[in-house]
């Protein structure tokens, strides 16, 4: 029995966001310039990625972290410099998102797509 390819299904996530999704960016705040014990203001630092939004499953909304007024984001692993977080945004079409939640399909070592809980 052969192995099951995840490069090759992140490869057709990737293909399929540069299809029908477009770009955006992961936002992480950095710590600021300043010397350790005082660093000043964050610096928000864009990580560009490729994603596409849409409304949410149903099946997602839990209710309390999750929401039905919450988006579903679709962000491509291959070339994203981060794995993001809960405490990142995205930036996609002209909107800030929270990320909410962070569900990453990595069914073995490799990720093959950030699937993000996002609300504006």
């Amino acid at each position: 029995m052969s192995k099951f390819n995840y490069d090759r299904a992140q490869a057709t996530a990737l293909r399929l966001l540069d299809k029908f999704g477009q770009a955006g960016s992961i936002v992480r705040d950095m710590p600021g310039n300043g010397p350790i014990y005082d660093p000043g203001e964050p610096v928000p630092t864009p990580y560009p990625c490729v994603a596409a939004v849409l409304a949410i499953e149903l099946k997602d909304v839990d209710g309390t972290l999750v929401k039905s007024t919450d988006k579903t984001a679709y962000v491509a692993s291959k070339g994203l410099a981060i794995e993001p977080t809960t405490i990142d945004r995205l930036m996609f079409n002209g909107k800030s998102y929270t990320i909410v939640k962070v569900a990453p399909l990595q069914p073995a070592a490799t990720i093959v797509y950030h699937k993000l809980f996002v609300r504006s």
